[in-house]
């Protein structure tokens, strides 16, 4: 029998702090700047969003995810093989934050690794963790990410009110974290259990940069925020994402209608709404969490397959089919097909 990876568990975690779309705009200055209120839950479709305390680090948000990932799979520290911190934002920049995560949790006989693919960075770990259990390397694998992206928002940037639309990623950006737990099995004759293509345009990378760290600007305390992509690139990027969805839907023989729960990449409400229209996705089954909890990048994904096992519209073990849809910058594009 075929050798698959299977989720067996999932957990989320959500700050208690939550910042309406008001509540920030007081903190832009829209009044003093003349610009009409609510104008960043138009632009973005977010109501409010979640925001961690000072002292909450990105691995803390993991560990926790990962502590009820664990419970709900019923697995000790001892039973896991494989670690993946798979997040845009980290503890520090060297070593991996896995490493961090991993002691936080006493999980001592593991191999670990963080992954960098922008908001596809959790989708990514899953086809690398898929891979080891397929070939055998690994039987448990954990994989987890922790955003708190509220450090990279600058709240001053809002100078000059004609650039309202330049900032747009601002208004949606929210922190949280996820985890899911992936087990080997035999697969029954027709389960696939994971299968995922990805792919990158490479030519639009200097778009939505997050400039600061790197070897090109590694103390410039200017470039340590947010950079939104631009409404041009915005339009060639959602064109060539569709076109790769379509095309990967017909070679994976995915019918929309026979697919149990869509889960798209969080940017924004608009994107979300236009997705289904261009896809044909039935509405009723494509999550949209983003008026709630805002874009959480990587954490997006985890938090909403957590979410939706937790009210029951995710049963594990069902064999319900779930498409995870994956957009970052980069320019990068994913696609995960898999069998709960």
């Amino acid at each position: 029998m075929k050798r698959v990876a299977k989720l067996i568990g999932a957990g989320k975690s959500l700050p208690e702090k939550i910042v309406t779309s008001e509540e920030m705009e007081a903190q832009m200055g829209f009044d003093e700047l003349g610009i009409r209120k609510g104008m960043a839950k138009i632009l973005s479709g977010v109501s409010r969003r979640r925001v961690a305390a000072d002292d909450v680090q990105s691995s803390d948000l993991a560990v926790e995810a990962a502590g009820k990932a664990m419970e709900m799979a019923g697995k000790k520290p001892e039973d896991i093989d494989l670690v993946i911190f798979a997040a845009l934002t980290q503890d520090v920049a060297e070593p991996a934050t896995a490493n961090i995560v991993m002691d936080a949790l006493d999980i001592r006989n593991a191999k670990s690794f963080d992954i960098k693919n922008a908001c596809n960075a959790f989708v990514s770990a899953l086809e690398i963790a898929n891979m080891y259990i397929e070939n055998g390397n690994v039987n448990t694998a954990l994989i987890v990410t922790g955003e708190v992206l509220s450090r990279f928002v600058r709240m001053d940037l809002l100078k000059d009110p004609s650039k309202l639309k330049d900032v747009n990623a601002t208004f949606s950006v929210g922190d949280g974290g996820g985890a899911v737990v992936l087990e080997a099995a035999e697969a029954e004759d027709d389960d696939f259990g994971i299968v995922s293509a990805f792919r990158t345009f490479p030519d639009t990378w200097e778009d939505g940069v997050l400039w600061g760290g790197g070897t090109r600007y590694p103390h410039d305390p200017d470039k340590f925020y947010f950079q939104n992509e631009s409404e041009e690139m915005m339009k060639i990027n959602f064109r060539r994402s569709m076109e790769f969805y379509k095309e990967q839907f017909e070679q994976l023989a995915i019918d929309p209608a026979d697919i149990d729960l869509f889960i798209p990449t969080q940017i924004t409400r608009y994107l979300i709404i236009k997705s289904c229209e261009s896809l044909n996705l039935p509405v009723d089954r494509v999550i949209s969490q983003i008026g709630e909890f805002g874009n959480m990048s990587t954490a997006s994904i985890p938090v909403a397959i957590s979410r939706m096992i937790d009210n029951g519209t995710l049963r594990l073990g069902s064999g319900q089919k779930v498409v995870l849809l994956g957009v970052a910058n980069g320019f990068n594009v994913g696609l995960i097909y898999m069998r709960i």
